[in-house]
């Protein structure tokens, strides 16, 4: 049989470098290109669509679970990409302080694009994964500068 010069790879995720931290790049590129060419409520509504899609786990662990899921999720992301952070519970709500964003400082570092409707994506895929769980979230950033506060809570509970 010819050689064809392909080379098969068996091998797992888990064999390799973490390399989440280069899709945040993509997703600039995305966003600012979508906003451009078909403006913001699209890029919403794309976001949205692949919050669903790509977060169904997180969905459904997050219906069974309640919010120790979201917390476990949060905990796991932010620990793999170094950023800094609190997580703590108040008053009924899981609470995520983000002091340094890990996506933004990569951008940063890599001199990549960097769109100040980065942050949108925050919004759009919590409100998506909690909405669907029955739960609500808020996000209060100032976009750019790598620090925000996200809440999270049960659907029809005051937000605190």
């Amino acid at each position: 049989m010819p050689s064809t010069g392909m080379q098969v790879l068996d091998c797992t995720a888990s064999e390799h470098e973490y390399l989440h931290r280069d899709f945040h790049g993509a997703l600039c590129y995305a966003i600012a290109y979508l906003d451009r060419e078909y403006g913001p409520p699209v890029t919403r509504r794309y976001l949205g669509e692949v919050a669903r899609r790509c977060y169904a786990p997180l969905i459904a662990r997050l219906a069974r679970e309640g919010l120790p899921a979201l917390e476990a999720h949060w905990r796991s992301v932010f620990d793999r990409e170094g950023g800094a952070y609190a997580l703590a519970y108040e008053d009924g709500a899981l609470v995520l302080r983000v002091s340094d964003c890990p996506a933004i400082a990569h951008l940063r570092a890599r001199g990549q694009l960097y769109t100040e409707r980065f942050c949108v994506t925050t919004e759009v895929v919590n409100e998506t994964i909690c909405r669907a769980a029955g739960y609500e979230a808020s996000c209060a950033c100032q976009p750019g500068r790598g620090q925000c506060v996200q809440r999270f809570w049960r659907a029809g509970e005051e937000d605190a």
